[in-house]
């Protein structure tokens, strides 16, 4: 981690002979005091395919690596002009040594830790405007970014479809030592009729997304269709609940952990019960019912299998990994390297997997089973954007979730992200919460609840790869559990990957799967004497790739 402190702010004249010179000045009318945090420099070359319709803000791409810089700032004064160093933190080459080509450039100046986008923070600053700068071998070209924009999120208002709903957090609060919020996204039961009692579906967004995406189920909940239809069925019956599962290391999965606190007791002791005090919703587990996917997908099976007190039946897709001997493509227990098929069985077993290793180095993200991206460079990226794992994305997220904590206080890092070598005391840590693990060594407690609540789909194509780890839990369910019996279910979906699997005929049958778990369970409603307006699909895909 490189930091620069306030003595090392420059003007533009100290800025010559320097290959490529960037210099980022903050606006005195944006902001009335000095200003501290980490500041991120995107640029996309001509010609990377991205588009000039894509701002570098949107950086880092998996699509195309381009040039990305970033330091720590701190007390910087208004009006002042940042010089970008050459030891500024990069995957690439150093500002001065970018090759020949015409670039975009933009800043932000991320000041908050609050959330995995910089954008839903309060008080961030970014440049308003992209700036040209033409690098060749001969000259110097020198480029000044201002920071003259700042992030003002505004929370939704209610209407007649959605209410937004929060409570403080006395155990998260506690934890952190700063008052925390508890947030949801309640969409109303078509008909609503407050003298009624409702169940509730539990949505987990998946990973970069939060609680506001209810207002597109209750839109769709709003359009016309066969009343008679499961999913109209489904919408007059349930309040259909977005949770926010953000948090200053990203998406909390809603897990109890060491760095992000007691996230899922926050849930089942606080939020819920607060809900159930405003609403008129059955206080039953067969009444609760959880839906996600990705990192919600995940979320859904930890909440399910360790809550089932409170959670009545589960409908995860694609979620992260449930098996961390199938860490996206590394057994995290037995191999050391994330990055390089070290080991010859490692390398065997990835060579039968399409687009697994990608000149030497294991894939995070394939596409129609071509590689896009190595966990390498996702990995390096992150730590650009927040280092000492704390830019609350993918793979700082999880760190946050299943490892400890360093000594700076951050989440512990699983593995180096320059060299890629795995921590074997911070992967045994991860052990409490890998899913497969538990069931294996407790078959008697887990076996019942995957037989009874869980409905787990995941893609055999998926983009992550999060199959291989799908497919050894599905084997050792069957294997302790040969003759269990059940609603439940681990299917996995052929030809399709980790979005298209919402248009699969068996995700598709996920809705009339809940109105039949309602039916057997007495909370669904009849069908209303007039048509009324319901949903075509309450399940929404997932905000971003992951």
């Amino acid at each position: 981690m490189r930091s620069l402190p306030a003595a090392c702010v420059l003007s533009l004249s100290t800025l010559a002979h320097a290959g490529v010179a960037i210099a980022v000045r903050i606006d005195p009318a944006i902001a009335d005091r000095p200003v501290s945090g980490r500041l991120v420099v995107l640029l996309i070359r001509d010609g990377s395919g991205l588009g000039n319709d894509t701002p570098p803000l949107n950086g880092p791409f998996w699509e195309s690596e381009q040039p990305i810089f970033g330091i720590d700032v701190r007390d910087v004064e208004p009006g002042s002009v940042i010089a970008l160093p050459d030891t500024a933190d990069t995957i690439s080459v150093p500002p001065s040594k970018l090759p020949p080509g015409t670039y975009r450039v933009q800043a932000r100046l991320d000041t908050q830790r609050a959330d995995s986008s910089w954008r839903r923070e309060k008080g961030n600053l970014f440049t308003g405007a992209e700036v040209k700068v033409v690098v060749t071998e001969s000259q110097t070209a020198a480029v000044q970014l201002t920071l003259d924009r700042v992030t003002d999120p505004k929370p939704p208002a209610d209407n007649d479809r959605v209410r937004w709903f929060s409570v403080r957090s006395e155990l998260l609060s506690s934890f952190r030592g700063v008052p925390v919020t508890l947030r949801a996204g309640v969409v109303l039961p078509t008909d609503f009729d407050p003298s009624k009692a409702y169940a509730a579906v539990y949505e987990v967004p998946g990973f970069g997304g939060n609680h506001e995406s209810a207002a597109g189920i209750a839109s769709r909940r709003r359009r016309t269709q066969d009343p008679a239809a499961p999913a109209a069925a489904l919408a007059r019956s349930t309040f259909w609940i977005v949770l926010d599962p953000e948090g200053p290391n990203g998406h909390t999965l809603f897990a109890d952990s060491d760095n992000n606190g007691p996230c899922a007791r926050a849930l089942t002791q606080e939020l819920i019960p607060a809900l159930e005090r405003a609403f008129p919703l059955i206080p039953k587990p067969e009444a609760r019912l959880l839906r996600g996917h990705s990192s919600g997908g995940w979320s859904t099976l930890w909440l399910a299998t360790q809550h089932p007190e409170v959670f009545g039946a589960c409908w995860s897709t694609s979620p992260d990994p449930v098996d961390f001997r199938h860490f996206q493509l590394v057994d995290i227990f037995a191999q050391s390297s994330m990055y390089r098929p070290i080991e010859p069985e490692t390398t065997r077993r990835l060579e039968a997997i399409p687009a697994a290793i990608e000149n030497g180095r294991i894939v995070s993200y394939r596409r129609q089973n071509r590689p896009v991206m190595t966990i390498e460079r996702e990995a390096r990226g992150e730590d650009i954007l927040g280092p000492d794992n704390t830019s609350a994305q993918q793979w700082d997220s999880w760190f946050a979730v299943f490892g400890p904590r360093n000594a700076a206080g951050n989440p512990a890092a699983l593995f180096d992200p320059i060299t890629g070598a795995l921590d074997p005391d911070v992967a045994n840590a991860y052990r409490r919460y890998d899913i497969a693990a538990l069931l294996r060594d407790d078959p008697a407690r887990y076996s019942p609840i995957f037989r009874r609540s869980v409905r787990l789909l995941c893609g055999e194509q998926d983009n992550f790869f999060l199959e291989q780890a799908v497919q050894a839990l599905r084997d050792d369910l069957q294997k302790l559990d040969p003759t269990g019996t059940g609603p439940g279910y681990i299917t996995l979906v052929p030809g399709v990957d980790h979005g298209t699997i919402f248009g699969s005929s068996p995700a598709r049958q996920i809705t009339e799967q809940m109105v039949e778990h309602g039916k057997a369970h007495g909370w669904l409603h009849e069908q209303p004497s007039t048509p009324s307006p319901a949903p075509s699909n309450p399940s929404t895909p997932p905000p971003s790739p992951r």
